[in-house]
Order: C-alpha cells, then sequence, then structure tokens
C-alpha cells in the first residue's frame, strides 16, 4: 500500500507538471499551432553543391523544403525526401526534377523516375525525369493489395532496372529497346515485409526472406543460388540486410522480453554475420549481443554524399521536418 500511495503522489505530480506546461505553451486542442511541415521561404532553402571527381565545385542549387527522410544516390543522381515532396537532383549538373505523378520515387533508372504512382492501380511506374511524354507503369493481374504492397516495399533500383518481391515471386523490370522487359524468378518464400532487398550488381540480389533466412538470386540464371539460414528459424521478430561494400551484412532480431526496460525500449537478441552477396560463403562469423535495438533511433541525416557511378560528391545544406508536436 505504501509504493502503491508513493506511485500515485508521482503520477499525480507528472499530470500537473504537464497540464502546466501544456497551459504556459498553449499547445492543447484548438490552440495547438504546430506545423510538421512548414512552407520554406526561397530565402531559407537548403543548399545543395556538386563537387567533381577532381574536387573542384562545379554547381550550386537550392531546394526549399524539409527532409522526411536521409537522402540516398541513385544512378548519378541524389533523392531528396522533402515533407513536400521528392526532388531529384542530378549529381553532375546539379538540376533539379520533381516528378509530379509519383508519390514515393524508389530510385532513378536510365532518366526515370521510378516509384509508386499518385494515381491508379499500378504497383509501380516510371515518369521522365525531363518531363517528355512517355513513361510505364506494371499492373498485375489478379490485383492483390497485400502484393502489391510487398513488391513497393522491398523494391530496389540496379544500373539498369527495379528489382522487387510480389508474393513468392523476384520480378525484375528493365528498360528494352521499345518497352521495359521483365525477368521473374520463383522463391521458397517472399519478402520480410517493409524491408527492402540489396542489389549487389546488375545479376545478383539479396532477399531478406519473410522466414528470418537470406536468399540470394541469379537474375542471369533466374534462379536462387544461395540461403543462409537464421539459428532460431521459428522466433525472428525481423531481418534487415544492407551493403557493406562488396558483401552483405545481416541482422536478425529475436524478442527477448517485449516489456520496455528502465530505458524505456524493449530488449532483443541480435544476431549478425557477412555474407558474400554473390556467393552467399561467410565473411564473418555469427555474433549475438543483447539490448535495446539501434534502429529504434533515427539516424541522422548523412550531409555528404558520394556517387559511386559518376565520382562525384554532393554536399546537402537541408534543414530537417520537425519532429514533435501538441499533446
Amino acid at each position: 500500500m505504501m509504493v502503491r500511495a508513493r506511485v500515485a503522489r508521482h503520477r499525480a505530480a507528472v499530470v500537473g507538471a504537464v497540464a502546466v506546461l501544456l497551459a504556459a505553451t498553449a499547445c492543447s486542442g484548438a490552440d495547438c499551432a504546430f506545423d510538421d511541415c512548414p512552407d520554406v521561404p526561397a530565402a531559407e532553402a537548403g543548399r545543395l553543391t556538386g563537387t567533381d571527381p577532381s574536387g573542384a565545385v562545379r554547381w550550386t542549387t537550392t531546394v526549399a523544403d524539409l527532409l522526411s527522410e536521409p537522402p540516398v544516390v541513385s544512378n548519378g543522381h541524389v533523392l531528396v525526401v522533402g515533407c513536400h515532396a521528392t526532388h531529384v537532383v542530378d549529381v553532375a549538373s546539379g538540376a533539379v526534377s520533381t516528378p509530379s505523378d509519383l508519390v514515393q520515387v524508389i530510385g532513378v533508372v536510365q532518366r526515370y523516375a521510378v516509384g509508386t504512382p499518385a494515381e491508379g492501380d499500378a504497383i509501380v511506374a516510371a515518369e521522365r525525369l525531363d518531363g517528355a511524354v512517355g513513361g510505364w507503369s506494371w499492373q498485375g493481374s489478379p490485383p492483390d493489395e497485400d502484393a502489391d504492397l510487398g513488391y513497393r516495399s522491398s523494391a530496389v533500383v540496379t544500373r539498369g532496372g527495379i528489382v522487387g518481391v510480389r508474393g513468392q515471386s523476384l520480378v525484375a523490370w528493365s528498360p528494352g529497346s521499345d518497352s521495359w522487359d521483365s525477368v521473374e524468378v520463383p522463391l521458397p518464400v517472399g519478402a520480410w515485409r517493409l524491408q527492402r532487398l540489396v542489389a549487389a550488381d546488375e545479376t545478383h540480389v539479396v532477399v531478406p526472406g519473410s522466414d528470418g533466412s537470406v536468399l540470394g538470386v541469379d537474375l542471369g540464371s533466374r534462379s536462387v543460388t544461395w540461403r543462409s539460414l537464421p539459428t532460431r528459424p521459428a522466433a525472428p521478430a525481423d531481418v534487415s540486410v544492407r551493403r557493406v561494400g562488396r558483401d552483405v551484412q545481416v541482422e536478425v532480431w529475436y524478442p527477448r522480453t517485449t516489456v520496455a526496460a528502465i530505458t524505456g525500449e524493449a530488449v532483443w537478441d541480435t544476431e549478425r554475420w557477412s555474407l558474400d552477396a554473390r556467393t552467399g560463403a561467410a565473411r564473418s562469423p555469427r555474433t549475438t549481443s543483447t539490448g535495446p535495438r539501434s534502429t529504434t533511433r533515427r539516424a541522422p541525416s548523412p550531409t555528404v554524399l558520394h556517387d559511386p557511378s559518376t565520382g562525384w560528391t554532393v554536399t546537402l545544406g537541408l534543414r530537417e521536418r520537425p519532429r514533435g508536436g501538441c499533446f
């Protein structure tokens, strides 16, 4: 009873303090004025600078937006995902394109922005960056909203196409002479939901499997060439793969407890190992650690991006989208 009384008094004190804070900031109900995506005046637009392989600065441009996600490099372009729109910046010229018919841009393939269409039932679509007439879209038959979402959330671009998993098939698209050509590869399992593939090169793709395994796919032979299993196949709560140089680092999370620890975060067992993306050969021994999952904290956006395909470097000076709000 003594413990309960102390807890009750503590809660009352916290509630009172929060009420005072809200009253002081007028941040409640109809008085809340928080804007998580405010307009950016031209004078406050973020600045981007392009540097060629010799180290010479060749261009500077501005983008009047706030970053919603960390920017990424895609085939000679930088994707700047702002809260107002996604902006595609050419690393060699600084030219900025803002796709109008895509709500999410996955990457750039041969001067096409590829992503989720704003309208219609297409799974993915391609829009010309120069604004000229022409493009491409793919609609599955029969329609399957869950499988379509799985494709969009798993898809990545390679130098010449886009690759994702729909259901239990890996589907790759690349521009042909007059149209986009597809390659399909049957998989033993689907992809882990909301985790993207890794494109090792033009013909080798690594898939985080829905059962926690990791699959290596050769698009040239249209086959699964290797598979790496987790040590506890029935227990994974999440799995991800990311490219590190020529290899792929695998992380599999197992829940130790779902009760928040003193830090306020759940505790996980995390298994890590590295593989050769093309052969599946082990590059490092498996290690396991226990603690809060580091990915629960949002990583800061990089300020310098290097494009390996051109050798150019882009320096970004954009502010982050405000996080938080009224309570």
